[in-house]
């Protein structure tokens, strides 16, 4: 690696020529570390692949096998392994389906990594009998001494269902709130 020059000692020019320079290195190296970041991910992209296919190769060498050094009425004859081509094929273009979604994942990830997927719940339907319960607290009296202010409220919603009938409770929770003491 290249030793600093004493800045001290060298010229105007000398310092816009070292300048020009180690900004040509800046860019130089962000290209090639850009480079490696996409190298690196199609290795990793081609290791699953591999590891996908080496899990399926297992997978058929131990049914070989079994068929093989199993029992006389299981094993194959030379025309029935024939079918396994098929089969085969079938694989290997799942595999490549799934790695293709994978790789699509993989870039919809990086570039929504904000976004989570919560799930969420449907409203319960109108039409349902309504049972509507108040749960107000025991004083509407600050400690202060002043009347609190009702400013809204909580409501939740649960599906109940007796034999042959379905209805919903509403579960009402006042918000109140005291003028003097805000």
């Amino acid at each position: 690696m290249n030793t600093l020059p004493d800045l001290s000692q060298l010229t105007h020019e000398q310092l816009l020529e070292f300048t020009r320079q180690l900004a040509m290195q800046h860019q130089s190296l962000a290209q090639s570390n850009q480079e490696l970041e996409k190298s690196n991910q199609q290795l990793d992209a081609k290791v699953q692949h591999l590891s996908i296919l080496n899990q399926k190769y297992e997978h058929e060498l131990a049914l070989f096998k079994k068929h093989k050094f199993g029992s006389k009425n299981e094993h194959l004859t030379a025309k029935q392994i024939h079918l396994w081509d098929e089969a085969v094929e079938e694989d290997i273009a799942a595999v490549d389906l799934e790695l293709e979604r994978l790789n699509a994942d993989k870039t919809d990830a990086v570039t929504h990594k904000a976004k989570t997927n919560k799930p969420k719940r449907r409203p319960l339907p109108d039409h349902l009998h309504t049972i509507r319960i108040e749960h107000e607290p025991a004083s509407t009296q600050c400690a202060c001494g002043c009347q609190l202010r009702r400013i809204g409220e909580d409501v939740s919603e649960k599906l109940h269902f007796r034999p042959a009938q379905f209805y919903k409770e509403q579960h009402v929770r006042g918000k109140w709130v005291c003028d003097q003491c805000d």
